[in-house]
């Protein structure tokens, strides 16, 4: 978008350039009414120019972004899908082992509280 602004930014200062140059060639000083009027036919076509081709690279960026945007969506679904995932195993790991310690410890509690029991009753 700048790069066409700054094409018609100098094609409209060679245009007045040329305007003037060329009346004072012919041996004309040149007329400040005529590089106005010229100046304005000139603005109202740089106008027009910029309407049909700025409009036409805003679409364009405008398309190519809503691409980038939607490729980076997919890509973060892909992440989150991934995240969610891993945290899913993680917590099913998690459980896995509480409940693999807590077995183990009921086992150990168990054993250690029959075996208080019948060292007891020995010591009878």
């Amino acid at each position: 978008m700048k790069i066409i602004m700054r094409m018609l930014c100098l094609l409209a200062i060679l245009c007045a350039a040329g305007l003037v140059f060329t009346q004072m060639r012919d041996g004309e000083k040149p007329a400040i009414e005529d590089i106005e009027s010229g100046a304005e036919e000139f603005v109202d076509q740089m106008k027009d120019m910029y309407e049909e081709y700025g409009s036409a690279a805003v679409a364009q960026a405008d398309e190519k972004l809503n691409d980038v945007v939607g490729q980076a969506d997919e890509k973060l679904g892909e992440v989150v899908e991934q995240a969610d995932e891993a945290i899913g195993e993680a917590v099913e790991s998690a459980v896995e082992g509480a409940k693999e310690g807590f077995l183990e410890s009921m086992k150990e509690s168990i054993g250690s509280f029959f075996r208080d029991i019948t060292s007891g009753e020995n010591e009878n």
